[in-house]
């Protein structure tokens, strides 16, 4: 897949950030923001469509909330609308990008949060993207100029890769900087849980092997497995949404995590043991 130009990937970006913002917007006023011609706007909003950021309308696009499927969970009602959750979850995943530098080494886990995450990857140089999930390895071509590495094996629902022995190959030929996981709850032993137990082993093996730990969590919810890929204190860093810190933050405070960085939208919190 030929990559794109940096100008059409910050472009496109940038449409992907105002249609969120807006809700809705016509093809004129997209043309006159970012001077392009309307045919262009045009191609743009296709591709974006296609990769599921926004749905056309006559004139224009409109922001949808991406959809996912939840297994075995119970998502707390929150007060605020979707796209309210989805800037949220956009400011959440920024967050990441303070950790991570050119050049580096970095396991992506499977996810919506890691979706939103990768489109702002564009601006670091050098990087190396090891993931296992196919449909955001292309994603990753689209919006960066990140080696990717994707780790193949049996095909699993979701397009996600599976086989332990490559991942131990993988272990054995690079030095993983950054291990960044979605994780779908922390139960009441501070035991880290994701929503696919087909992943269990791999990402034990990365929260093992990796120097960073950095965890994202957006939904307050509660979960009825125990999909553990290791404890609390593996962590390094923490990001949680307002919503999620309603639920976690005094287990994190126990748990010897201390509050780095708070806004609107979310929490950062460092592992400081015996501090």
């Amino acid at each position: 897949m030929a990559r794109a130009s940096s100008a059409l990937l910050k472009r496109r970006l940038d449409i992907a950030e105002i249609v969120r913002k807006k809700g809705e917007i016509k093809v004129d006023e997209l043309s006159d923001l970012l001077r392009v011609s309307n045919v262009t706007i045009r191609q743009d909003l296709t591709y974006l469509e296609q990769q599921g950021y926004l749905k056309r309308s006559f004139g224009g696009a409109i922001y949808i909330s991406p959809e996912g499927t939840v297994n075995n969970t119970h998502i707390v009602a929150s007060n605020n609308s979707n796209t309210a959750d989805d800037i949220g979850d956009i400011n959440l995943v920024k967050n990441c990008l303070s950790y991570i530098n050119d050049g580096d080494t970095i396991f992506l886990s499977h996810g919506n949060l890691i979706r939103k995450l990768i489109p702002f990857l564009h601006n670091k140089k050098s990087l190396k993207l090891i993931m296992n999930d196919i449909s955001n390895a292309q994603l990753v071509k689209e919006f960066s100029d990140a080696e990717v590495i994707l780790v193949g094996g049996v095909l699993l629902e979701g397009n996600i890769l599976q086989n332990h022995e490559a991942i131990n190959v993988l272990l054995n030929q690079l030095h993983i900087s950054h291990f960044i996981v979605e994780l779908a709850a922390i139960n009441t032993d501070n035991q880290l849980i994701i929503e696919n137990m087909e992943q269990l082993k791999t990402y034990q093996q990365m929260l093992k092997n990796a120097d960073h730990t950095i965890g994202i969590l957006s939904q307050r919810v509660v979960y009825y497995n125990n999909n553990s890929i290791g404890k609390l204190k593996h962590m390094d860093v923490m990001i949680l949404s307002r919503p999620a810190v309603t639920e976690y933050h005094q287990q994190l405070l126990d748990s010897d995590f201390k509050q780095l960085a708070v806004n609107k939208y979310c929490v950062t919190y460092h592992n400081v043991p015996g501090a």
